[in-house]
């Protein structure tokens, strides 16, 4: 009894937490970003359902399973809601604005409008404008901080912050004469969510190891079909496929030469990669025998995608900003990348699934389908979060906050939520019937397209550049 309960809260919480996200969005949209954060992200009855979903969740999955792995998983991702709820209790958050030729500073303005003083004063020496052999514009400024024992002359840059007895400075705008930079001091809650996110890969990975785990099973499951007619792919559909994937290679390749960035910094460059993933998945797949069933599904994906370059063919290929030249950058793109196109393979594949259960009524060959679908979900939801940890990193290096609730930031946790319902079939049985989790599998991917395209033209945002 007390497990049925706990599971029906688990579960309502996160669809309802969900619908709130999605709904926050949307009014953020007309009443702007400080009204949602007060009233719906910050406010105690939206903290409050995380909190006890966390303690629900977590003590039901100790009172259903002992699969360490799996118990693992659910503890991290509650570590990682801890160390948020300690950062946002415990942190300080604020400006300050430096001179130069002006007497030291100590003192920051909180985002509430109040004076913190800091442990150390700054004097602005001397501030940079300077420029790469590409003509991209980058700032660096040096400042002397004393904290009454030493006095240090310290370099601060973009994506460089200054780091100085629990604090951390970045800088948020530069002239020739003035520094504005923004102070971070969160010395509790940010090392409790970094101990969250890499227990919550470590522990994801451990379920790849897992001999008795789910995915394994549903490998086992795949190497065991029989019956299934394999499409055969004629040798002129990959040698074009083939020369397709050679020519966005050398782009690809002159491109990052060119920037010193892999090629992954606006929305075209974006799309491009996607298309060029797609395509050499799909290859590959046509000389794997246990692979051609779903060789078809990244031909299908890379045409998708070629018909929706034209939306982000405008995107500047030329200048890039200066917060964007890091080396975070590319991995936290190409991870979250490689985890839409293994969800577009998923969605296609249910809409395939789909009509063979329900217009050919072959529904032994859905159910064999959802197999393929649950196996690839694994991994793109490793990359997924993957992507969204180290995304969070960068976030902290660049703006001194590792989450700030952008729409893209909040659109990539709905998705990665609805993802989850995915993977508990015991729990929610419905969502063990296969038409079911394909119908899913499909709102998993349209939540994807808005977050990739969406909330690019609709909210804008930090990330309107891509």
């Amino acid at each position: 009894m007390l497990k049925k309960l706990l599971r029906n809260i688990s579960f309502t919480l996160l669809a309802a937490i969900t619908v709130v996200l999605v709904a926050a969005t949307f009014v953020e949209k007309y009443y702007g970003c400080g009204a949602v954060k007060e009233y719906v992200y910050h406010s105690p009855l939206f903290i409050a359902l995380w909190a006890v979903l966390a303690v629900s969740g977590v003590t039901y999955l100790l009172l259903s399973t002992k699969r360490a792995a799996t118990v693992a998983l659910h503890i991290s991702l509650a570590t990682v809601l801890l160390g948020s709820f300690v950062s946002f209790i415990t942190s300080e958050r604020g400006s300050i604005e430096l001179y130069r030729g002006a007497v030291p500073a100590s003192m920051f303005t909180t985002n509430t409008a109040e004076l913190k003083k800091m442990p150390f004063r700054m004097t602005l020496v001397d501030v940079d404008t300077c420029y790469s052999n590409n003509d991209i514009e980058t700032y660096r400024a040096l400042m002397a901080v004393d904290n009454k024992v030493m006095c240090d002359t310290m370099e601060i840059s973009l994506n460089s912050p200054l780091k100085r007895e629990g604090y951390s400075l970045c800088i948020n705008s530069v002239s020739e004469e003035q520094l504005s930079l923004t102070v971070s001091h969160d010395p509790y809650g940010l090392p409790i969510c970094y101990a969250g996110y890499l227990m919550t890969f470590f522990s994801f990975l451990a379920l790849y190891f897992d001999r008795k785990s789910l995915w394994r099973n549903l490998l086992k499951k795949l190497g065991k079909r029989e019956g299934i007619k394999k499409e055969e792919y004629t040798t002129s559909k990959i040698r074009r496929s083939a020369a397709i994937v050679l020519a966005l290679t050398i782009l690809g390749i002159i491109r990052w030469y060119d920037t010193g960035l892999f090629p992954v910094t606006n929305g075209k460059e974006c799309l491009l990669f996607f298309i060029w993933l797609s395509l050499l998945l799909a290859i590959i797949a046509t000389y794997r025998k246990e692979l051609k069933p779903i060789a078809a599904t990244f031909f299908a994906l890379s045409g998708m995608a070629l018909l929706a370059l034209p939306l982000v063919w405008e995107s500047e290929g030329g200048n890039i900003p200066p917060i964007l030249r890091t080396p975070l950058l590319g991995i936290h793109v190409t991870t979250i990348i490689i985890a839409y196109v293994l969800l577009g393979c998923t969605a296609i594949n249910a809409i395939a699934a789909l009509f063979l259960g329900y217009a050919r009524n072959k529904k032994d060959k859905m159910e064999k389908m959802a197999h393929i679908g649950r196996a690839l979900l694994y991994p793109a939801t490793l990359l997924l979060v993957t992507g969204i940890f180290v995304g969070a990193v960068w976030a902290n290096i660049s703006w001194g906050r590792y989450w700030g609730w952008d729409p893209k930031e909040v659109w990539a946790l709905i998705t990665l939520l609805v993802c989850s319902l995915t993977f508990h079939t015991r729990s929610i049985p419905a969502m063990g019937k296969s038409s079911n989790f394909h119908i899913f599998c499909i709102v998993l991917f349209l939540s994807m397209l808005f977050t990739f395209f969406g909330v690019n033209y609709f909210f804008g945002g930090l990330h309107s550049y891509m």
